[in-house]
């Protein structure tokens, strides 16, 4: 019996078949086993059957007349779906020859390497996987060649975080927040600035993610002067939302000068349910809530005054932190009410933030080279789901929930 599959040809003999079959029922784990270890060997006769003729066209060629052969060098080579062969690399004596089937130097075949970067990103740590690799992969590999196979994918990935901003964004989110990286043997915090717009079509985007320290006013200046000299258009940003950092709100002023700021409430609220008596706490959340979640600008601020006179001087600072601030919290109100959930509160730039970090929590090793290809990753996961949930959606706090592989779906857009 014979079967042709692309250029290799497979025969087997009906006898064969039969004892094969028979090994199958005796032990089926022993019998696959068997079966991987002839198709490997079958692989590994190709390849080098392959090596060789492509080392007969290559002494054949006019400008090669002198050179001869000089022996094979054996070596182990890892295949996607097939495992570790054995192959026998031809050397030749002036040593110019090489391989377009084996590349010098490769010891995995280039798809192991996107597998790799795949789990990697998903979260798998250095050495849980390479402690894993055997099973999964079919090939045991080291923690070095775990971090090197970002390789495939890191280029891309940081060149997305710096790409131009052609989109008007009406809406941005700001917020600072701290990874965690080695050096020099110690877990030290890599403090980074993050600002999410909102386009045109009510599409949220990752605009930036940049080293900075969230409290210095000059590093937000500096974040700002950048994304614009991206492509942001300044003019085009109606409404920063934020908490309340020092500095902040000027900074973003200066550079979206015909922009609102908007403070975020659970920020507001919860600095002033700190200075609240124990005895108010709860009747002071509830008057509060009544003007958060008002239907109305008007109906905010009659709810504000309801909570002034009901409190009077027995919560006096409490109600001070929201009063000085109540411009910027009732801002939302200036824009359509579909908008209102979302422009109420930095919760979705905190989410992203969480999301962010996720896959660097399990990591007991993180460089910073490997954070930056890691968040850029994520970030480009997040941005393929935004492009298909609105602002406005109910689903938009699901964030990565879609039933489709953001992962593969984001590892495929990088690399090919």
């Amino acid at each position: 019996m014979n079967f042709q599959m692309g250029i290799i040809k497979v025969e087997i003999k009906i006898p064969e078949l039969v004892q094969a079959l028979e090994s199958f029922k005796e032990n089926r784990v022993h019998a696959l086993e068997v079966l991987s270890h002839e198709i490997r060997n079958g692989v590994g006769d190709f390849v080098n059957a392959l090596l060789q003729t492509e080392m007969d066209l290559y002494l054949g060629q006019a400008e090669q007349s002198a050179n001869k052969r000089n022996g094979i060098r054996e070596r182990e080579y890892a295949i996607k779906g097939v495992g570790l062969i054995r192959i026998r690399m031809p050397t030749d004596r002036k040593r110019s020859f090489q391989s377009v089937v084996v590349p010098p130097h490769e010891q995995i075949d280039p798809r192991l390497k996107e597998d790799i970067a795949v789990l990697h990103l998903a979260g798998l740590s250095n050495r849980v996987m390479a402690m894993v690799s055997k099973r999964i992969l079919g090939v045991e590999v080291s923690t070095d060649t775990v971090t090197k196979s970002l390789d495939v994918i890191e280029d891309r990935a940081l060149e997305w975080l710096e790409r131009p901003l052609e989109k008007k964004y009406w809406a941005l989110f700001i917020d600072g927040t701290n990874f965690r990286i080695q050096r020099r043997g110690s877990t030290e915090k890599e403090p980074s600035l993050v600002v999410l717009g909102i386009d045109a079509e009510s599409r949220m985007s990752i605009l930036t993610i940049q080293p900075g320290q969230k409290d210095n006013a000059e590093s937000w200046r500096e974040a700002f002067k950048d994304l614009i000299k991206r492509g942001l258009d300044p003019d085009a940003v109606q409404i920063g939302v934020m908490d309340g950092l020092p500095g902040l709100e000027n900074a973003f002023r200066e550079s979206f000068t015909k922009a609102v700021t908007g403070r975020c409430w659970v920020h507001s609220l919860r600095n002033a349910m700190a200075k609240v008596p124990e005895r108010l706490r709860e009747p002071f959340k509830k008057l509060a809530h009544q003007v958060m979640y008002a239907n109305s600008e008007a109906s905010a601020r009659a709810a504000f005054g309801a909570l002034k006179a009901e409190m009077k001087t027995d919560a006096e600072r409490s109600v001070r932190v929201i009063e000085k601030d109540l411009d910027s919290l009732l801002v939302h109100y200036k824009f359509e009410k579909r908008f209102w959930r979302t422009l109420r509160t930095t919760n979705p730039i905190e989410r992203v933030n969480k999301e962010l970090k996720r896959p660097t929590k399990s990591m007991e090793t993180l460089g910073e080279r490997t954070l930056e290809v890691l968040v850029a990753f994520t970030a480009m996961r997040l941005e393929y789901h935004w492009i298909r949930v609105p602002v406005d959606s109910s689903h938009l706090e699901k964030l990565g929930s879609s039933k489709r592989n953001k992962i593969e779906e984001t590892v495929l857009q990088l690399i090919h």
